[in-house]
């Protein structure tokens, strides 16, 4: 039975997904200080111009936890993510099936990244049809339970996924261009595979 720790990602990529169906039970860090330039806040689409990022703007100083940053609403995030997501995903498969999914979790100004996170994180899981055992974390511990296998601070966007021999790319067919971009958003696989990203993912474990 596997087990991990990790923290909740905004959209994860498929790197953070696959980990996710290869457990049996998922810890979520929320207690941990929140630090920058994560998956936390931002993921990564493609677009006709090629890879885009999508991030969160949030409120934080050097020691708050994950579980009491705030998101920024002064900024248009949600209407540009939206944008994004259409100008991407627009002529996408399954565009037409679940747009309104992420839509409706977008327009609703929560006041925590943690929130918003794990709304989107349920979504995605309901729509691959994946059940897993999700439980938060009540306390930081620098060294967990020895059967959790710790992935905290280790998916990170300023490493490429080659360096942690976690994923390994299953090409399926993209929204643009001839070569195939790996480790992009939940959301990418979604909109191009429907139902049968799940089955992506399992092909892309290492």
């Amino acid at each position: 039975m596997q087990k991990i720790i990790v923290e909740p990602h905004y959209l994860g990529s498929l790197e953070y997904y696959g980990q996710i169906v290869a457990s049996d039970e998922i810890h979520l860090e929320v207690c941990q200080n929140f630090t920058k330039q994560t998956y936390k806040n931002r993921c990564y689409i493609l677009s006709a111009n090629g890879i885009m990022p999508l991030t969160v703007p949030v409120k934080f100083d050097n020691r708050t936890p994950l579980k009491e940053v705030t998101i920024d609403h002064s900024q248009s995030w949600a209407r540009d993510h939206k944008g994004a997501f259409y100008s991407a995903y627009g002529k996408a498969p399954f565009f037409e099936f679940f747009q309104d999914y992420f839509h409706a979790i977008w327009e609703k100004k929560h006041q925590f990244l943690i929130d918003l996170n794990l709304e989107m994180m349920t979504m995605c899981l309901k729509v691959l049809q994946i059940d897993r055992s999700i439980q938060l974390t009540e306390q930081y511990e620098k060294i967990p339970d020895h059967r959790l296998n710790d992935l905290r601070e280790r998916i990170l966007p300023k490493k490429t996924f080659e360096e942690r021999n976690l994923y390994l790319p299953f090409p399926y067919t993209q929204t643009f261009g001839n070569i195939f971009v790996p480790n992009l958003s939940i959301i990418d696989l979604i909109m191009c595979e429907g139902s049968r990203a799940s089955e992506v993912l399992t092909r892309s474990m290492h």
